[in-house]
């Protein structure tokens, strides 16, 4: 298996991994009458733009084929993701339902916590329904505290659904401990308690 940065060539079902790491969130936000959630960030990963970029994105691949994703990123770089997302976002949907993706967006803070400078955050983490328990997230995570520690980082935190207690339970293995639980503003988006999780390295 080969850990690396993904590229706008790679093969696999990469916009459905990252779907799949936040699936009730990405629906609220960039889900309309005529576009899919998925079809959002399948245009954003092309960009290299953004959160969902493949310039920002981190995948594990095994046989010519995208198993896992994950987006690594710290305090420095928070702004520049935004602003691609943004720029994404009306480029995608257009001026109009931009502005209605952007309200959406402003909740997204009380879910996902901007990382410190010292802190790496990990966001877009899906593994291949198939392969899930077979050891495919930990070793993408591991290879990262590794670069994380080695790049004077302190902090290695993410966030985690209620209702995804297997992927908890990975976290909590590989010794992330639950700092503070957060509940979505929005009552009606249907958005499942999130918990925020932590590593020192």
């Amino acid at each position: 298996m080969e850990i690396r940065t993904a590229s706008p060539d790679d093969n696999g079902d990469i916009s459905q991994l990252m779907y799949s790491s936040g699936i009730e969130l990405y629906d609220f936000i960039f889900k309309t009458s005529d576009k899919t959630a998925i079809d959002f960030i399948h245009y954003e990963f092309l960009s290299g733009q953004g959160f969902c970029g493949f310039n920002n994105v981190t995948v594990a691949i095994s046989d010519n084929r995208v198993i896992a994703t994950g987006c690594f990123f710290d305090g420095n770089v928070v702004n520049s993701l935004i602003w691609g997302t943004v720029k994404n976002i009306f480029s995608f949907y257009g001026p109009i339902k931009a502005i209605t993706m952007l309200a959406k967006m402003r909740h997204t803070s009380s879910v996902m916590r901007v990382p410190r400078k010292n802190e790496i955050y990990l966001s877009n983490f899906g593994v291949d329904t198939s392969l899930r328990g077979t050891g495919i997230g930990s070793k993408m995570i591991e290879h990262q505290r590794i670069i994380a520690t080695e790049n004077g980082y302190k902090i290695l935190s993410l966030d985690v659904a209620d209702n995804n207690p297997r992927a908890e339970s990975l976290y909590t293995r590989l010794g992330f401990k639950v700092v503070r639980e957060k509940v979505f503003p929005k009552e009606n988006a249907n958005i499942p308690l999130t918990k925020e999780m932590k590593l020192a390295l």
